[in-house]
C-alpha cells in the first residue's frame, strides 16, 4: 500500500510512515502551472507529481515534464475529459479523485468520474485509481467513492484509500491497516439509498476519527 505525502523528502517522516505498514511513500510536488517546475522539482526531491488542471494541454505539457524528470505522474480528476485523457497516458502512474468536485449527479446516476469503459481502461493499461480520504466526509462524496469502488471491484481495476497528509508530521494519519479494513467495506457495501448512506456514514465517520485501532 502506498501514501502520500504533500512537500520534499523527510527520511523520518518516510521512517514513520513505514511503521503505519506503507509500503511505499510517495514525496509530492504539486503542479498547477508549469512555473510550479521550479530548480527543486527533481527526483532528489520528490517521487512524483500531483498534476492539478483542468487545462488538457496544460495536462499534457505538466506529464512530459515530470516524466522527463523521471517523477511519477499522479493526475487530480477535474473533469471527465481529464480522467479518460490520463488513463490513457503511459506515463500517468495514478490518478487521485476521479469526482473532484463534482458539483451535480446525473439523472440516473452519480458523477463519480468513473465508468465501465475508463475502469477497463485504467485495468488494461495498469492504472491506480486513488481515493482520499477526507472524500469520506459528506454523504455525497461517499456515495461516489461507493460507485467507484463498486465499478473497480466488478471492472478488477486497481483502487487504493490514501491518507494524504503533509511532510512535516504523521500525526493523527492513518495506518495502512485501517485503510485496508475502510476499503473492505466501501467494497462489500452494495446500498446508495439515502437512509443506507446515512447510517453508513456513521460507522465510517466512526472509523476515521473516532476509533483508535481497527
Amino acid at each position: 500500500m502506498i501514501n502520500l505525502f504533500l512537500g520534499k523528502k523527510n527520511p523520518e517522516i518516510e521512517a514513520q510512515a513505514k511503521k503505519l505498514g506503507f509500503e511505499k511513500i510517495l514525496f509530492t510536488k504539486v503542479i498547477r502551472i508549469i512555473k510550479d517546475f521550479d530548480q527543486d522539482t527533481n527526483s532528489k526531491n520528490y517521487d512524483s507529481c500531483l498534476m492539478h488542471t483542468d487545462n488538457i494541454e496544460n495536462l499534457r505539457r505538466f506529464i512530459d515534464k515530470a516524466s522527463f524528470l523521471n517523477l511519477k505522474v499522479i493526475v487530480l480528476g477535474t473533469s471527465n475529459e481529464i480522467n479518460r485523457i490520463s488513463l490513457e497516458n503511459k506515463k500517468v502512474f495514478a490518478l487521485l479523485d476521479p469526482d473532484y468536485e463534482r458539483k451535480k449527479d446525473f439523472l440516473d446516476s452519480r458523477d463519480s468520474g468513473l465508468n465501465q469503459v475508463l475502469c477497463k481502461i485504467a485495468r488494461d493499461n495498469k492504472k491506480l485509481i486513488l481515493i482520499n480520504l477526507n472524500n469520506l466526509n459528506n454523504s455525497r462524496n461517499l456515495g461516489r467513492t461507493l460507485q467507484n469502488f463498486k465499478l473497480c471491484k466488478k471492472f478488477k481495476t486497481q483502487i487504493q484509500l490514501v491518507d494524504i497528509k503533509d511532510n512535516s508530521s504523521t500525526e493523527e494519519m492513518k495506518s495502512s491497516f485501517e485503510l485496508k479494513e475502510l476499503e473492505r467495506i466501501l467494497k462489500t457495501h452494495e446500498h446508495f439509498d439515502f437512509e443506507s448512506l446515512k447510517e453508513f456514514k456513521i460507522k465510517v465517520f466512526h472509523m476515521i476519527y473516532v476509533s483508535k485501532k481497527i
